[in-house]
């Protein structure tokens, strides 16, 4: 719950250790979200304002079909990662990284992911 009267159920939630002991209706430090070509521009960015607003502080959006990660720190502070970047979850997890190349290998006999 990021209110009284919205729920939003990213595909990855990070909750610290100190936020599991908090109960119920607790914000992510972290979330990811997985988005695909039915996802409409307006709403992904609602989505932003309203994680930041409630208290997250890194959000990660990935957008398989284009082999691409942005991860927001705040609105205004956004890196778009492509290819050997590194796409990090600092400040709330400092040594989670990935590059993104290594986050869209595929696995044993599956084809790799398309690039528009």
């Amino acid at each position: 719950m990021l209110t009284a009267l919205q729920m939003r159920r990213p595909d990855i939630a990070y909750f610290t250790k100190k936020q599991g002991r908090q109960g119920e209706d607790v914000i992510p430090a972290f979330v990811v979200q997985v988005l695909s070509e039915t996802d409409q521009a307006y709403r992904i960015e609602e989505k932003i304002v309203e994680y930041f607003k409630a208290g997250v502080q890194v959000v990660w959006n990935i957008f398989p079909d284009a082999a691409v990660v942005y991860v927001y720190t705040s609105r205004k502070q956004v890196t778009i990662c492509l290819e050997e970047d590194v796409c990090s979850a600092a400040p709330v997890l400092p040594d989670f990284s990935i590059r993104v190349n290594d986050l869209f290998a595929p696995t044993d006999g599956e084809n790799p992911a398309p690039i528009a």
